[in-house]
């Protein structure tokens, strides 16, 4: 197809296309969802949990996943996928911004491939299936770039307002956004200087921590759990870095962009010079590298998740978009969107593929195994809690209160967090305290046997059973269950 043609019908046609293959994406995850035979990750549960209990700040990240949450279950329920319907949204509308941004900076042809691009990254299809920090803080990355440029453009107080709302609302969702506006400072220092004797960028900023002062203000009020935690993950001073991390983390930031835009990306930085010289270009890479250069530096220092500079992805598959349709390369772009899509589909279908393969231990095999039996737990679990409907549910553990927590949910159990030490080291230690029940009962949902310090802290204690969730023919999920008389405290 050539270019003048493949222009007209982009002209035309374009924005409806797009819709329809966002919409036929969106369908795709949706349908999926239930065939995995999954329930929500720890980390969905626990958001869940926060989204039950709205408040201005978590243990370990601002407010903005849970509020994300809250909404999303008051529109589609507590099932499957009204907790995760708005996360997946997310990322059809970062596509959308990043259609307004190639735009802006190139023409619709451009806009059009940037967004397809977008849409079918392997590292959003993938995150696109669950709920996490990323979805709302890539979606404020991509807006907040959009609005930066009509900023510059424009120089009006509605755009550079609109900067800073929407840089406080990706803080508010993780604190990586900070690093938006670090470039954006430096995007000004470098090419712009003048502007920043104007009050406009400053009053952008300061709107971006007004947002974020609510935050702040329960983080102080509550000893700075969500700073000191993210310190501590920033940090990790005994986990494993070094080299091989760091080229574990680049290898997998490939991967995330697919071969053969991957490839382009590393040509752009291979040719850093004519990169640099083409404004728009450089442009897009200015909100791309500094998150990059800030997790590379925790992966050689700590190691770090693929997923930590998500938001980078978007302006760099525009910057490399919009390289191929340059040189003429548009069939090469399109074998790299497709080769995407049949990662996609493999990663989406692996489950089927392995269970045609007829292995002896799936599971071990299984990405999705780690979301898979603890629904069945909590159908085991429902008629012990109605059983003993004074007694306070406790865990040892923060995976089996989020877990317990959301598939109890019609129930609503009371809670709290096994916690001798007293030591804030999750939310559920954070919110809840055992001391608050002295002389009552507890259920006790463990997955290794209680040791006599814990059993010591109660007048008696009955095993009730041990339930059992098959992940295949040779693996189960386990818990153990005990009733627990009369806490005398720590």
């Amino acid at each position: 197809m050539s270019a003048a043609v493949d222009g007209g019908i982009v002209d035309r046609f374009g924005a409806r296309l797009l819709a329809g293959l966002a919409l036929l994406l969106l369908a795709w995850r949706v349908w999926l969802l239930p065939q995995l035979g999954i329930t929500l990750y720890v980390d969905e549960a626990q958001y869940w949990t926060w989204a039950e209990n709205l408040d201005w700040g978590y243990y370990s990240k601002p407010p903005g996943i849970a509020a994300l949450i809250w909404v999303s279950t008051r529109l589609f329920g507590d099932g499957l996928i009204g907790v995760k319907a708005l996360a997946i949204l997310c990322y059809p509308l970062a596509a959308a911004a990043c259609w307004a941004i190639a735009a802006r900076l190139y023409d619709r042809r451009t806009a059009f491939w940037s967004a397809l691009a977008v849409l079918t990254l392997p590292i959003f299809s993938w995150l696109g299936l669950f709920v996490s920090t990323d979805a709302l803080l890539t979606l404020c990355w991509t807006l907040a770039l959009w609005a930066w440029l009509r900023a510059l453009d424009t120089d009006r107080w509605r755009d550079w307002l609109l900067v800073g709302a929407v840089c406080g609302l990706g803080l508010l969702s993780k604190y990586t956004m900070a690093a938006f506006l670090g470039a954006a400072f430096l995007h000004l220092v470098v090419f712009h200087h003048r502007r920043l004797a104007s009050a406009k960028p400053w009053a952008a900023a300061l709107l971006a921590l007004a947002l974020l002062g609510p935050n702040l203000a329960w983080n102080v009020a509550h000893d700075f759990p969500t700073l000191k935690h993210t310190a501590d993950i920033t940090l990790q001073k005994h986990a494993a870095g070094g080299p091989g991390a760091l080229g574990e983390f680049w290898a997998a930031q490939w991967l995330s962009f697919g071969p053969v835009l991957g490839s382009v990306f590393v040509v752009l930085l291979l040719r850093v010079r004519s990169s640099w010289r083409d404004a728009n270009t450089r442009l897009l890479l200015w909100f791309a590298l500094p998150l990059w250069a800030v997790v590379s530096l925790q992966a050689a220092r700590s190691g770090a998740n693929a997923n930590w500079a998500a938001p980078a992805f978007a302006p760099a598959a525009i910057a490399a978009v919009a390289w191929l349709l340059a040189r003429g390369r548009q069939r090469l772009l399109v074998v790299g969107i497709t080769l995407n899509l049949l990662l996609v589909g493999i990663a989406y279908h692996w489950p089927a593929i392995i269970a045609a393969v007829d292995l002896k231990n799936p599971a071990k095999m299984n990405p999705y195994a780690r979301a898979m039996g603890w629904d069945e737990l909590g159908r085991q679990l429902a008629p012990i809690v109605r059983a003993h409907p004074d007694a306070v549910l406790v865990a040892d553990n923060r995976t089996l209160l989020a877990h317990m927590l959301y598939e109890l949910r019609d129930l609503n159990p009371r809670y709290a967090s096994w916690n001798p030490k007293g030591e804030a080291s999750d939310h559920y230690k954070l919110t809840s305290d055992l001391r608050d029940w002295i002389g009552q009962d507890a259920l006790l949902i463990t997955q290794t046997a209680p040791g006599a310090e814990l059993l010591g802290r109660f007048a008696g204690a009955d095993k009730l059973g041990e339930l059992r969730a098959p992940l295949d023919s040779t693996t189960a999920r386990r818990m153990e269950v005990y009733l627990l008389r009369g806490f005398k405290g720590y």
